[in-house]
């Protein structure tokens, strides 16, 4: 049995605007409608962490990095959105995790400078910049766990979600057009309706779960 159901980001639109009576089934959009589906898609697709969905695609990219001798800031990927998790890796290849500091946590510190065997916490700032501390004096193997950021909507793809969003998404974007296609209000909040529950089911059965770290008490 297949469960292959594959809906491109162009066919999504279409079947919005079918809803809302803006497109007769098997007619072309004009180029102008779909750019206004278009943006309301991508928009809802960035808006879903709002809501908590914390893990793309049910998993969490997971990069070895190295934190070089006397190396205190780092660059974290582009496509970083949030939820670091970080593990330091010994020679011996135990993993110990790297609890991250508030703000208000990085500022009390007196000497940011410090330096030791291993980093014991990490600060990652508003530009993706991680600093550990204390300094690491020779290079230490890490991991670091984060959630992605979303990406927009590709030409003539289907949208990076999981295949049982493809029907919400329809309503979602119905819903964000409306306005614009003088929808009765009827119609738009049962659009938005069944695009919330929709949204409420992908969250609670695609989101997964977020990694579990263990720390070794030194």
């Amino acid at each position: 049995m297949s469960v292959t159901w594959t809906l491109t980001r162009e066919r999504l639109c279409d079947k919005a605007m079918e809803k809302c009576g803006a497109l007769g089934v098997g007619e072309t959009a004009l180029s102008a409608d779909r750019d206004l589906c278009l943006e309301a898609l991508d928009s809802l697709l960035k808006e879903l962490p709002y809501f908590g969905y914390s893990w793309p695609r049910h998993t969490a990219q997971q990069i070895s990095i190295v934190l070089l001798a006397a190396t205190q800031a780092y660059t974290l990927p582009a496509d970083y959105y949030g939820g670091a998790i970080v593990n330091i890796v010994d020679a011996s290849g135990n993993e110990s995790n790297i609890p991250l500091m508030t703000l208000r946590e990085w500022n009390d510190l007196v000497l940011k400078t410090q330096t030791g065997t291993y980093p014991k916490q990490a600060y990652i700032d508003k530009t993706n910049i991680m600093r550990v501390w204390p300094i690491q004096t020779a290079n230490v193997s890490a991991k670091l766990w984060y959630q992605q950021v979303i990406d927009d909507s590709a030409a003539s793809t289907s949208v990076s979600l999981d295949t049982p969003w493809l029907r919400g998404l329809v309503y979602g974007i119905a819903g964000e057009i409306a306005d614009e296609h003088d929808v009765p209000e009827a119609k738009i909040v049962r659009f938005k309706q069944e695009w919330m529950q929709a949204r409420q089911r992908g969250i609670r059965n695609t989101a997964g779960q977020a990694i579990y770290a263990v720390r070794v008490q030194e």
